[in-house]
Formats: C-alpha cells, structure tokens, sequence
C-alpha cells in the first residue's frame, strides 16, 4: 500500500471476549510479551533474549544513531535523547538489483510511527546525480524520488496492524551528504492501538522523478522485502477526558486523548448523525464530504515557553449510526519535545492541563 497520501484503511475489529481483544486492554509491555508468544509462536527463551537485547541497546547508548536519523528528519531544535527513549534500532537489510535497503529505526507510540530505511549502491556509488541531490532544495529538503510501490503488513496469524483505520505519507530526503545513502521515511497514524509483532515490507520500482513524475527514470526495479519486528517503546500519556465540546454548533463529549512526544490523538463522540443522504451523496462523490462539519475541532498545544502548536491537516475518521458519530483525530508532530515542555492540550474551547 502506498503512503504517498493519507487514506483510511478498514479492518477487521477483534471480537469481544477473544485474547485478541483481552489483549488490547493490557499495558504495552505486557501485551508485546503475550502477543510474541501466543500469535508469532517465539519461546520464552526467545522472548527473553529479545527483551534483554532491547535493554543493554537503551543501557548503553548504542540507540544514538536513531535519534541522529531522526533529528535530521525532525528538525536541529529535535531533542535526541528524547528520540533515543522511544526509538528502537532495526538493521534489517536486503540487497536487489545492485541496490541495498536497510531498514535503520523506528520511533512510535499507541497509534502512530515513523521508519527510516536508508538506500543505497552496492558499489558504494551515489545513488543519484548531484542535479537530484540540488533538487531536494526546491521541496523543504524532500528528494524527488518515487517508488512504484511499498507495503508493510504482519507476517504472522494476526493480519493487520491494527483493528481500524488510518493514514499516512512518506518522502525521501538526505541525512548525510557526506555518505553515499538517502533515506526514505514512512509516517503512519491508526485510529485504534498499533500492535508490535513481525512485518513485512516490500518496495518495487525506484524511479528518479527530478524531471517530471510523467518522466520519471527507472534507477532500479527490484523488489526489495525486508522482514523485521516492529515495536518501540510507548511514551504516551492519557489525558482527562469525559468534557462536553461543541463541534460545529453541535453537542459532543470527548472519549480519550493520548499524547506523547511524536504524536496526539483525540477520540470525540458528536451526538448526532451525518444526514443518510449527503452520507449517500458523498459515497459517491468524494467532494463532499458529509462529515467534514465533524472533523472541524480546532486543537492546539501549548508549552512551557509560551509557543502554541495548531494541529492542520490531521489524519481524522468518523462513523455514524445510533444517532451518533464517533470521530478520531490524529497527526504526527514537526518535531520531537519532551511531554514535560507540554503545559496544556486546549480541545474547542476545553483547556486540558498537563499534570507533569
């Protein structure tokens, strides 16, 4: 599946009373134990190793290349060593038509991620021209570079990520002129829990696009796939929840909202429904959206220094029926801060303190 746009993605929801949905009300960590022994089959031992491995890697540092990775996508003000408290190292790599693919690190929480995977020549060549690298200039740092496609999706018996939907995007840019890779990085937020476990990811097609998208160069075709687990540690925080909001002139409670230094989610229910019949028009056509009136909740973060961050273009949801609509609102931060900078999350007109 492609990140190139946001899009929503529905999945299967696990049934009450299955350990699928037991496990979902457990804390992380003992979920990804539960979850590695009962649905990926490792053994205790391997379990083990695998914890263990985690541990001495955050004891003793070695997790400062994944917050040097991400600092060069998040910004210089980023805080590595917050990076460094979230992120997990990968190292899985697969080589293919001269070219080599490496998934480096991934940081995460409840419903977002972001991996960075760095290409490049076996023959230690650059990747591209000097014109392509010049290129990144004119789009803030992004590479004009494409793949035909790419997806990530579980290997083992549980088939999907997580039990709703979601969006995402991804880009290429460059972390290190001085070497000869690129990096190319895939965000993605779900509108319920992000599970760990084994993935798969598969890449074909990587074309040069400095010209045009239309006349696009085929630099290698691949395919590429590369099998890792995907887990990170979970830095999110819920806050209080339960206010009365309105959206759009109309009543709405909200149900949950989860912050942590890369991400914020906010789950809101409006008590009433979107019209059957613009529900009907807008299936079939996309311009209008019935539930656009539900996604308008302004939502803006406030910090210890005085800054405000107003989050646009989130990754929403919404679903009617009962007389309701549930509605989730997500988005993926610029840059990494510490929650301890947060003063106050303010939803419509409910300011949410940050108890530190």
């Amino acid at each position: 599946m492609a990140l190139d746009a946001a899009e929503h993605v529905p999945a299967p929801q696990p049934e009450e009373g299955t350990l699928l949905a037991a496990l979902e009300l457990l804390p992380p960590k003992y979920r990804t134990v539960i979850y590695l022994y009962y649905y990926e089959g490792y053994s205790a031992r391997e379990i083990a190793a695998l914890v263990l491995s985690v541990g001495v890697a955050g004891a003793t540092g070695v997790l400062g290349e994944v917050g040097e990775r991400f600092s060069a996508l998040f910004g210089p003000a980023t805080q590595t060593e917050v990076i460094d408290q979230i992120g997990y190292p990968i190292g899985a790599s697969v080589t293919a038509d001269g070219i080599t693919i490496t998934a480096d690190a991934i940081v995460g929480d409840t419903y977002s991620y972001a991996i960075v995977y760095s290409i490049s020549r076996e023959d230690g060549q650059p990747l591209v021209s000097q014109e392509t690298l010049d290129g990144s200039e004119e789009y803030e740092g992004r590479l004009p570079l494409s793949f035909e496609s790419y997806d990530l999706r579980p290997t083992g018996p549980l088939a999907f990520l997580s039990s709703g939907g979601g969006g995402g995007f991804s880009h290429f840019y460059d972390a290190d002129p001085t070497d000869n890779a690129i990096q190319f990085v895939t965000f993605w937020t779900s509108d319920t829990p992000i599970r760990s476990g084994k993935v798969s990811t598969t890449f074909r097609g990587l074309y040069d696009t400095t010209d045009s998208y239309a006349n696009k160069t085929l630099l290698a075709e691949g395919p590429w796939t590369l099998d890792f687990t995907m887990d990170f540690e979970d830095s999110s925080m819920d806050l209080p929840a339960g206010q009365a909001i309105q959206v759009s002139g109309m009543d709405a409670t909200l149900g949950r909202i989860t912050l942590s230094p890369l991400s914020i989610m906010v789950e809101y229910t409006v008590h009433q429904e979107a019209p059957e019949a613009e529900r009907q028009n807008g299936q079939e056509d996309a311009a209008n959206d019935p539930y656009a009136p539900f996604r308008d909740l302004p939502v803006t973060l406030t910090y210890t220094d005085g800054s405000t961050l107003e989050l646009k273009n989130a990754t929403t949801s919404a679903s009617s029926s009962g007389g309701k609509t549930k509605c989730t609102m997500g988005i993926i931060f610029d840059s990494i801060r510490p929650l301890e900078e947060v003063a106050s999350v303010t939803v419509g007109d409910v300011v949410i303190p940050i108890s530190q």
